[in-house]
């Protein structure tokens, strides 16, 4: 025999199983065989590629993680995560790709912790089970590739037999990971089968369409607004009828708003962690303002997988319409320069554990949403579509989109805080705002971002591989 094969497993391990079911000794039947077992470990060594559950606890990933499988398992009769994931999956209840993936992604890495930790002591339960001496030395054989020396420290340090609970444990996570094996560079995981990659080719997520629809829906309004007055701007009306005489607002969200306008930034940067900071400037007697914002979605480079967002980007406007003519106003009004946009939100919960980011960038982006479609509702009472923050951001995109302007898809990508040129394909569209007054992208002098936007180099585009400018006073 090899060294592998002189695991020592001892008769002791040969005891029938103990669960603590009304005092009784239960023998639990092995659901899943050893081969599955030592299948479903390699795909949880495979979901550690580029995280480890160290680094998922210290960032707290793994409590997102934990309350997403909470949830799922109240959305399922049998209160299995597992279960409910498996059953929305077939019906295809998902309400977006990014719902699919963001569950997906908690319940491999719990299954994978589950198995890392489980199968050891399950290989050595199994081998010491087997009375036929040829299974059992064929039983360590099959394990060789998966024995390193964690594993057999693992094997010997296993003195009590699994229970009940963590063979029921085991059981579940190999059968679900088998049936979702890990896929941690996201290379197909948005991507469904062949039979059902037919159907929902041509569907859109919920929310994207709904904040197309509105855009589409405001800039027909548009159109048949200017007719009669042909200077008619949808978003100038909203900020003269619905922001400005608000007796609710404090000026502080209205800049807030004038800034969603102005840059089409994401709700969640007014995060109290995150913010926006605005300087002025007289260039030429021209009033200009410039913004600078720290990026909401970022991520680093890890092991030569590029990273997304940009860590803050500047976007610099010459204040042409209203909202820039009043947020420039507004701050000559104010002894304090630069101001700082931040929107507070709540830090704990009420057991007085403290929320997470994303959490409260979360609370962050619904309180403001509920803002400004109180207030498009004022604006546009015929509206049947709901105004949304992130409208302001497609509109934006759209004025950029339909020209006029010197810059290219690069200054884009930096002024929505994209590291990649390609994912503006998922913002507005060139035809909904061709043609139309009011562009915000007209005013746009200058956008610089932290790190250079992937796309195909071109001459003039200045190297944006600078240290994070200071505002000055």
């Amino acid at each position: 025999m090899t060294r592998i094969d002189r695991t020592p497993f001892t008769d002791q391990d040969k005891a029938p199983q103990d669960t603590d079911v009304d005092g009784r000794h239960i023998w639990v039947s092995k659901q899943i065989t050893f081969e599955q077992s030592i299948e479903a470990y390699d795909l949880a060594v495979q979901s550690n590629a580029l995280h480890s559950f160290e680094d998922l606890v210290h960032t707290g990933t793994w409590h997102k993680y934990e309350q997403r499988a909470a949830s799922l398992a109240r959305k399922h009769p049998s209160h299995d995560p597992f279960i409910s994931y498996l059953s929305t999956d077939h019906a295809n209840r998902w309400t977006s790709p990014n719902s699919r993936q963001s569950y997906r992604s908690a319940l491999i890495r719990m299954a994978a912790r589950d198995i890392l930790e489980l199968s050891p002591v399950y290989w050595r339960q199994v081998i010491t089970d087997e009375m036929n001496e040829d299974h059992r030395i064929h039983l360590i054989r099959s394990l060789k590739p998966n024995l390193d020396q964690d594993v057999r420290n693992q094997i010997k340090g296993a003195k009590e037999r699994l229970c009940f609970k963590k063979v029921d444990k085991l059981n579940r996570a190999v059968l679900f990971l088998l049936q979702v094996p890990p896929d941690p560079h996201h290379t197909a995981l948005r991507e469904r089968s062949s039979e059902e990659g037919d159907a929902d080719a041509n569907r859109e997520s919920r929310t994207l369409a709904s904040k197309k629809a509105t855009l589409l829906a405001l800039n027909r309004h548009q159109r048949r607004k200017a007719k009669t007055f042909p200077n008619y701007d949808w978003r100038s009306h909203f900020w003269a009828t619905a922001v400005l005489p608000d007796d609710h607002l404090d000026d502080h969200r209205r800049a807030c708003i004038a800034t969603l306008m102005l840059t089409g930034c994401r709700p969640s940067e007014f995060s109290d962690d995150l913010g926006v900071a605005i300087h002025t400037s007289d260039t030429d007697g021209h009033p200009c303002l410039h913004f600078e914002i720290a990026g909401a979605k970022v991520s680093d480079e890890i092991d030569g997988h590029p990273g997304k967002g940009q860590i803050w980007r500047q976007i610099d406007v010459r204040c042409q319409t209203d909202e820039a003519i009043w947020l420039f106003d507004h701050m000559g009004k104010l002894d304090q320069k630069p101001i700082f946009l931040k929107l507070p939100a709540v830090a704990h919960k009420q057991s007085g554990e403290l929320l997470m980011p994303s959490e409260r960038h979360r609370r962050v982006t619904v309180s403001l949403g509920k803002l400004i479609t109180r207030l498009g509702k004022i604006a546009f009472p015929h509206l049947r579509h709901k105004l949304t923050p992130y409208v302001f951001r497609h509109s934006f995109t759209s004025d950029f989109k339909a020209g006029g302007h010197e810059m290219d898809a690069r200054d884009l990508a930096g002024a929505l805080g994209h590291q990649s040129a390609r994912t503006q394909q998922h913002y507005g569209s060139a035809n909904t705002a061709r043609g139309l007054a009011g562009s915000r992208m007209l005013q746009v002098i200058e956008v610089r971002s932290s790190t250079p936007v992937r796309q195909p180099a071109r001459q003039s585009y200045p190297s944006t591989e600078h240290p994070r400018p200071q505002l000055k006073s």
